[in-house]
């Protein structure tokens, strides 16, 4: 499995929780379910063969600070489902050792760069983080569908807004903090070659795909800026791991 060098842990909460209201629409098309009881079905958690903590247990202490299971859980089934993809099953004791390795790297990663941005002065908008939790709720029809979503995840409405903060503190340190390796032509025309090369039947030319193309390497230069930062917070980080 692919080292895995970069998840933005706040947003992985939050496609997680849209993915959650997604599901519980699709079960209330097909199925209207009364307000007044939740089947068990519903909230019960998806099944893994991951063997997970309790959501209170300390996962990891990142600098002093704890990590807990509920953040773990929600990481770790996500690269349970993105390994299942590639026909891997956690049921495998080297897969599942796999999956708890880049868990706990992801976590950290994140959790060095928020300390980082945080000791940087880096700040949050009240108002925008007010209006970024409303939005994430109007995701849902109603509250009934919010509170099944939680009880998926372990979350709870001060979790999310928490998540939505560091979400918030992580964007403006990648905006002041890094800068990716500038995109050369050389490096536009490999990559556009490289595409030729494995695709079949006739491609678009060259000057078609150069926006497309330097977006995607920019995002990648972005990425391993990221990443190197993260090895750099690494070095001189007290990281304990609990599990």
């Amino acid at each position: 499995m692919n080292k895995m060098k970069l998840m933005a842990l706040p947003l992985s909460l939050l496609l997680l929780l849209g993915a959650c209201s997604d599901e519980d629409k699709a079960e209330e098309t097909s199925e209207p379910v009364e307000s007044e009881a939740v089947p068990e079905t519903v909230i019960d958690e998806p099944a893994t063969d991951l063997d997970l903590p309790a959501a209170d247990d300390v996962v990891v202490i990142v600098n002093g600070e704890e990590i807990k299971g509920t953040v773990y859980n929600s990481v770790a089934r996500q690269l349970e489902s993105s390994v299942a993809t590639q026909g891997k099953k956690a049921d495998d004791p080297e897969v599942a050792e796999q999956v708890k390795e880049q868990a706990i790297s992801v976590i950290v990663g994140n959790k060095l760069v928020i300390q980082d941005a945080i000791e940087k002065g880096h700040e949050v908008d009240e108002e925008v983080l007010e209006q970024r939790f409303e939005d994430l709720k109007n995701q849902f029809e109603n509250e009934e569908q919010m509170n099944v979503a939680l009880k998926r995840t372990g979350f709870t409405l001060d979790d999310m807004k928490q998540q939505l903060r560091e979400q918030l503190i992580y964007e403006s340190y990648l905006a002041d903090e890094i800068e990716g390796a500038e995109v050369t032509e050389e490096d536009l025309k490999e990559a556009y070659q490289g595409y030729v090369d494995s695709t079949e039947g006739e491609t678009p030319k060259f000057e078609e795909m150069k926006p497309m193309i330097l977006q995607s390497l920019e995002d990648q230069n972005e990425k391993q800026a990221v990443y190197d930062r993260i090895e750099e917070l690494r070095e001189a980080a007290d990281v304990e791991v609990k599990i």
